[in-house]
């Protein structure tokens, strides 16, 4: 032990708070260092003198002030303990809430982010039962392969070629859209006209923004942007009818053939429904809850993907049927080229000179107008000017 040591435990040594070894190893070092049996006997020296100093009496209501000091001190520790407590109990309760809604997003998440991908992996081929149906009992394995390979049943193979229909039987689905820009020098004649052809040929206007653009002197001109829905048939009728009512400054047709993949989901739905009914047949046959649940989280996966692809379908129907055309039309001032005959200076002259006679007499019928309507005020006003002035020339002459 060196004396560093010492110097650290000297005071546990001193307390007798050691135990024996190392009490044994301290006074071996102090018996043969003087520094450390200095520095002992330095601090036997401060006690003996602490222990005999005499006891003082406390001042005059030092207990009373020292009891009530602790009171007020264990009270204010007391509160601040319970407010620490019910802090504490309110972060744990709103922590606790906070981490399971996070649970909850997170396991929310995680299965969409897996039913996503299995989605995007699945094949429309016959699926695994291996990966389907992990612990399915042999017997209800058996009637599962007994149905999708063909024995009294019918394959996916063979289904599925059914399903296709031949490109001749194959309803074309072409979506047809437009953009028109057009002017018109009577806006609410065209819009009127426009919403008679729109009703004739069967057809609807979804959407109306008109607004006030512009105004020339007490004229009104009027922007519109509508969006118009007419049947595919009568797409080009509409476009015909909008170019002879307004002058077109912009036009842009789309046609968009979306017949490949519209058949394409129209057959995996098949393929999906065949499948859906194989496997409720197979849910009839199966034994065991365990079996039930796996199947039925299948039927619910593959229902999911068949809602998905018939929303898409009815959306290309929709559009297919009924072409859109979207309509900025804008109100312009009509152009007058008629050219108006020049007057003679004598002309010009008299109008001038008549203009500004009326100019000087409407100026004078102003000035008397507004001379009468403030002589309230300015009568008083000019009295008391003359009388100033009488006064200040009066001293002035004297």
């Amino acid at each position: 032990m060196n004396c560093n040591e010492v110097m650290d435990k000297l005071s546990l040594y001193i307390d007798r708070e050691l135990s024996d070894d190392e009490i044994h190893l301290m006074e071996e070092h102090i018996k043969d260092c003087e520094n450390c049996q200095k520095e002992l006997e330095e601090y036997n020296n401060l006690i003996s003198i602490l222990q005999n100093l005499p006891e003082e009496e406390p001042p005059e209501g030092y207990c009373q002030r020292l009891h009530n000091k602790l009171k007020e001190a264990n009270a204010s520790q007391s509160k601040n303990l319970k407010i620490n407590k019910f802090n504490r109990f309110k972060w744990m309760k709103y922590g606790s809430i906070a981490a399971a809604l996070v649970l909850v997003f997170l396991v929310y998440g995680l299965n969409n982010l897996g039913l996503r991908t299995k989605n995007e992996a699945y094949d429309m081929a016959q699926p695994s039962e291996s990966m389907i149906f992990p612990e399915v009992a042999p017997e209800v394995m058996e009637s599962y392969d007994d149905v999708m390979s063909g024995e009294g049943g019918q394959s996916f193979a063979a289904s599925d070629a059914r399903a296709k229909i031949s490109l001749d039987q194959r309803e074309m689905k072409i979506i047809k859209s437009g953009s028109i820009y057009a002017q018109t020098e009577d806006y609410h004649k065209f819009f009127d006209d426009l919403s008679l052809k729109i009703t004739s040929l069967g057809g609807l206007l979804e959407s109306n923004n008109t607004e006030v653009y512009q105004r020339y002197n007490d004229k009104k001109l009027m922007y519109g942007n509508l969006k118009i829905r007419v049947p595919q048939e009568n797409f080009y009728e509409m476009i015909g009818f909008i170019e002879s009512s307004a002058e077109v400054r912009r036009k842009n047709i789309n046609e968009i053939d979306m017949t490949k993949e519209y058949y394409e989901k129209d057959n995996k739905v098949k393929n999906l429904e065949i499948q859906e009914q194989h496997l409720r047949e197979l849910f009839e046959k199966a034994t065991t809850v365990e079996e039930m649940l796996l199947i039925e989280n299948e039927l619910r996966r593959i229902r999911t993907e068949i809602d998905g692809l018939n929303m898409s379908l009815k959306d290309i129907d929709d559009r297919a049927s009924m072409s859109t055309i979207n309509l900025e039309i804008e109100e312009v001032m009509p152009v007058s080229l008629t050219l108006k005959s020049q007057r003679s200076v004598l002309e010009r002259s008299k109008e001038g000179f008549i203009n500004t006679i009326n100019s000087i007499v409407r100026t004078s019928e102003d000035l008397l107008v507004k001379i009468v309507s403030s002589s309230p005020i300015l009568v008083p006003v000019i009295i008391i000017a003359v009388v100033v002035f009488l006064k200040i020339k009066k001293y002035i002459n004297r």
